[in-house]
Order: structure tokens, then C-alpha cells, then sequence
């Protein structure tokens, strides 16, 4: 019996120490950023109360995340980038500048976050409905 368990330990040991070492996403925020970044998002449509807004198949705005924190956008919009957990709301924390130069930051609340689907949210001042925000990667 001691022998076997011995061997056992022994496999455990050399099993682990031998095994890949393959980076990870060990948080929710990493996992939402590593499947945010190095795409280019679409505003797909946006609803607003009752309101929706449909921007398939126009002209539309795109946003695009890299991996290394940086992102750009079809307006111009030049900046850095950050996911954070408060209380269990994950935020899109944008702080970027215009092409004029002035800066520009917002916070977006991620709703939903996959591979090719993406929902924000966000309240605009003096408006008592959010707006929904949906993306998709292309």
C-alpha cells in the first residue's frame, strides 16, 4: 500500500512539474479583454426606452481594441483602454483623444461580452433611459 501510494505521489509530481505552461486568463476581466482585444467592433444598432436605432448595412461606427491597452475609433478617437470590476459591474474605461487634441473619456458598463457579440450600456446626462450599445467583430 505504501509503495503504491509512493508511486502515485511520484506520478502527481513529475506530472506537474512537466506539465505546459500555457498562459491564461485568470480573471473575468482578463477573459473580457482577451476577447475584446485585436478586433475591430461594429455598432450593429442601439436602443434607447423604446427607441431603436438600426445601423446595419450603413456607414457606421467601429471601435477597435488592441491587446496593448491602446484603441482607435472611427471618429477619430485616439486613447487607452482598461476593463475593471466594481462590485461585480465590469466597465469599458476609455480615455482618448479628439484629432483636434482635446480629451474625451467615458465609461461603458459591459453587458454581455463573446467572441463576435458585444453589449455596452451607458446613461447620457439628463436622459432617464440607458442606451444599449450592440457590437459585433468582423
Amino acid at each position: 500500500m505504501k509503495n503504491t501510494l509512493k508511486i502515485c505521489l511520484a506520478f502527481v509530481l513529475l506530472t506537474t512539474a512537466f506539465a505546459c505552461n500555457k498562459e491564461t486568463a485568470t480573471t473575468s476581466t482578463d477573459v473580457m479583454q482577451n476577447m475584446i482585444s485585436n478586433k475591430t467592433w461594429y455598432l450593429d444598432y442601439s436602443i434607447t426606452g423604446t427607441v431603436v436605432q438600426n445601423f446595419v448595412g450603413q456607414a457606421t461606427y467601429y471601435i477597435s481594441f488592441l491587446k496593448n491597452g491602446t484603441t482607435q475609433d472611427s471618429d477619430g478617437l485616439t486613447g487607452t483602454y482598461s476593463i475593471v470590476n466594481e462590485n461585480g459591474t465590469y466597465l469599458l474605461k476609455v480615455n482618448a483623444k479628439t484629432l483636434n487634441g482635446n480629451t474625451l473619456n467615458y465609461i461603458h458598463t459591459l453587458e454581455s461580452v463573446g467572441d463576435v457579440k458585444m453589449v455596452h450600456s451607458l446613461v447620457n446626462n439628463g436622459q432617464a433611459n440607458k442606451t444599449l450599445l450592440f457590437f459585433t467583430a468582423k
